[in-house]
């Protein structure tokens, strides 16, 4: 009897889950369906714009009207305002021309220009560079003040005058780099030199590339023509021994270059206008080493130097190996044929 009452509790106690798992089910179905009629009828608005007036439709549903994205400019304001207020920096320049022997420059051209609007924000802004004009006075001085921007180029020059580093230079005052801002200091203004032209004479010019052999096989130019040569007539000879084989392609590898003066010799420089060599000093061969252990490594090395030839004639050179790829030299050199150590060209 007992075993009968618990059969019949068991099964009415699983006909009342099953009612109630199927009332679930079908919530389930109900708001699934709501849900998406929601997100059917009423889309999801921008978030970059507020919407326009909602619009009715005649079938009931609203649809919003989502604003076209803002420009580049529209939608950064403030760090536009933030950015154009440190570009337009205060300018003001302090400089003074001097000659090579330090002596004031007076009448000296002075280019200035600056850029008060900063280029490449946006499609409503135009890059806005300003120039002005001057002369130094009879100390060498001159000066620019009272105007605002990021950058200041600074160009010097005067006829009869050669200008250092083609009398340009450029002077950072806002966004420091590496170096920092430029700090402008009435005391102590930036020096500009000017060096002097003199008697120019008739120098013989060579400016040619040679292809060079990895091997040391000797390549030898004749520098009154710029020919290579395989006679007695060599005033240049450049041997060049790389170790690049199976090497890939960024890899590092050993070479070394051997320059030579046959019976002459060469003088390394630095200067910007090497326009007289010297009387002594000079050296039969130089030579570049390269090890692929060095730190500084690289392909290709640049030289300038002056030379003595076999019978006296002077001449100064810029002399570049480049050992990587197809090998070559190149070379511009200026040969005095008239025994002179003067080595400004006449213009």
């Amino acid at each position: 009897m007992r075993t009968k009452i618990l059969l019949i509790c068991i099964v009415v106690l699983g006909l009342c889950v099953w009612v109630l798992l199927q009332r679930g089910i079908q919530r389930v179905r109900t708001g699934l369906h709501e849900n998406k009629a929601v997100f059917t009828n009423q889309p999801l608005v921008s978030r970059l714009a507020p919407p326009k007036e909602a619009e009715k439709k005649p079938n009931g549903s609203v649809s919003v009207s989502i604003a076209p994205p803002r420009t580049k400019l529209e939608t950064s304001d403030a760090l536009y305002q933030q950015f154009l207020a440190e570009w337009r920096a205060p300018i003001d320049f302090y400089g003074k021309v001097v000659d090579e022997k330090g002596a004031p420059v007076q009448g000296a051209k002075v280019v200035f220009q600056w850029t008060e609007t900063p280029p490449m924000w946006g499609e409503d802004t135009e890059e806005q560079t300003w120039s002005a004009v001057t002369e130094s006075d009879e100390q060498g001085l001159f000066s620019l003040r009272g105007k605002r921007g990021g950058t200041l180029t600074v160009w010097v020059s005067k006829e009869g005058y050669y200008a250092s580093r083609g009398g340009r230079q450029i002077f950072l005052y806002s966004f420091p780099n590496s170096n920092g801002k430029f700090i402008p200091d009435p005391q102590n203004p930036v020096v500009f030199c000017l060096k002097k032209k003199g008697v120019g004479e008739e120098l013989v010019a060579v400016k040619r590339n040679y292809p060079v052999r990895r091997d040391g096989t000797p390549l030898k130019i004749n520098l009154a023509t710029g020919n290579a040569t395989t006679g007695s007539d060599a005033d240049l000879v450049v041997q060049c021994w790389t170790d690049d084989c199976g090497k890939r392609s960024g890899e590092k590898y050993d070479w070394r270059c051997l320059i030579t003066i046959p019976c002459g010799g060469l003088a390394l420089t630095e200067e910007e206008f090497p326009f007289l060599a010297p009387e002594n000093g000079y050296v039969p061969t130089t030579e570049i080493v390269m090890p692929a252990a060095r730190p500084d490594w690289k392909s290709d090395v640049e030289l300038k130097f002056y030379y003595r030839l076999a019978d006296g004639r002077f001449g100064r050179m810029t002399f570049s190996m480049i050992a990587g790829g197809d090998h070559f030299c190149m070379i511009e050199s200026f040969l005095n044929p008239t025994g002179s150590r003067n080595l400004e060209p006449k213009e």
